[in-house]
């Protein structure tokens, strides 16, 4: 086996033989319905930028050079004093605007693996009362009886929130393989409830990211990729690990695959039951579609609320199974 044969295949570089190693957090680019600057520290001078920043922004010339202060709004004094990001944890949201203008934005500030700065936007929206849905989903999903009307439900509150045109709650066995175990659908859409896939499906490091990142757009299959400037990040002279990037690239092989499913975009969604990867609640649209950080956040609060149920439901069944496993050997 050669040298080249050995290393993990760079993002976009994987074929279906080694796509399990492809290095999906090194992607470089960025789907561009938002806008990724890395600054450095602690002047917030921006080293490194997604080729759509500007424009994003509203800005004619490149940004690499500039202080966040010099782009105007409040970006740069919401960074300087109300935000503190430590290496991997998870992304601080802070509204914020930029320009003349005060143009709103939402502001995703992460601190990388190798301590890049990274500051993510996209376009404030305004919001309406998720409140209401909430106190009414909540109980909904914690009354339920059992696993399967649990999952059920799930996937009904899940649909009725973000609209998608499917939506599956996703269970991975012991040994990583996965079943569609709930499912609700258009009428019109073929339905995928109880197909089973191979664990190979979905490769490790995909796994760990679901992991560390717990909601995944991909808004639309066909976007044309905004890559980094520079491509190597000028802190660590390397790839920037992207693993907590909303709008890190899609792989490639992935992208292919729901283009041969007729999916043109997707919502996924961790569930972490007893720290670890359960399963996943799996939401495809049949044409591009976009949820902003406010409905990705109530998402992620649904799903929380859901594993916690799934754990006292299965909690609740192996003490069943214990108890009935006594009574028997207590009968002998």
């Amino acid at each position: 086996m050669t040298v080249e044969q050995q290393l993990p295949p760079a993002f976009g570089a994987a074929n279906l033989s080694n796509c399990e190693r492809e290095q999906i957090h090194l992607a470089g680019s960025i789907q561009p319905y938002g806008a990724l600057v890395v600054v450095r520290e602690p002047d917030h001078v921006i080293i490194q930028e997604s080729e759509n920043a500007a424009s994003f922004l509203g800005f004619r010339h490149r940004l690499g050079g500039l202080s966040l202060r010099t782009l105007g709004g409040s970006v740069a004094e919401r960074l300087r004093d109300g935000v503190t990001v430590d290496v991997g944890s998870i992304p601080v949201a802070t509204a914020c605007t930029v320009g003349a203008m005060n143009t709103p934005y939402t502001a995703l500030v992460h601190r990388s693996a190798n301590g890049e700065l990274v500051v993510e936007f996209e376009r404030a929206v305004e919001m309406s009362d998720l409140s209401v849905d909430l106190e009414r989903f909540v109980p909904e999903i914690v009354a339920a009886a059992n696993l399967q009307s649990l999952c059920d439900e799930a996937a009904h509150i899940f649909r009725k929130l973000t609209g998608y045109d499917r939506v599956m709650v996703y269970r991975f066995d012991d040994e990583g393989h996965g079943e569609v175990f709930s499912e609700t659908r258009k009428p019109d859409l073929e339905a995928f409830l109880g197909n089973r896939y191979p664990a190979s499906d979905i490769p490790q490091i995909a796994r760990r990211l679901y992991e560390r990142s717990r909601v995944r757009l991909l808004a639309d299959v066909n976007y044309r990729p905004a890559p980094l400037i520079p491509r190597l990040s000028p802190i660590s002279g390397r790839d920037l690990d992207m693993s907590l990037c909303f709008l890190r690239s899609v792989s490639p092989i992935h992208i292919q695959y729901l283009k041969n499913m007729g999916v043109d975009a997707t919502l996924v969604v961790s569930l972490m039951v007893s720290g670890k990867l359960w399963g996943l609640v799996s939401c495809h649209h049949y044409s591009p579609r976009f949820l902003n950080f406010e409905m990705r956040s109530v998402c992620e609060l649904v799903a929380e609320v859901l594993a916690t149920r799934i754990a006292a439901l299965e909690s609740f069944m192996r003490g069943q199974g214990e108890l009935a496993a006594r009574r028997l050997e207590q009968r002998g």
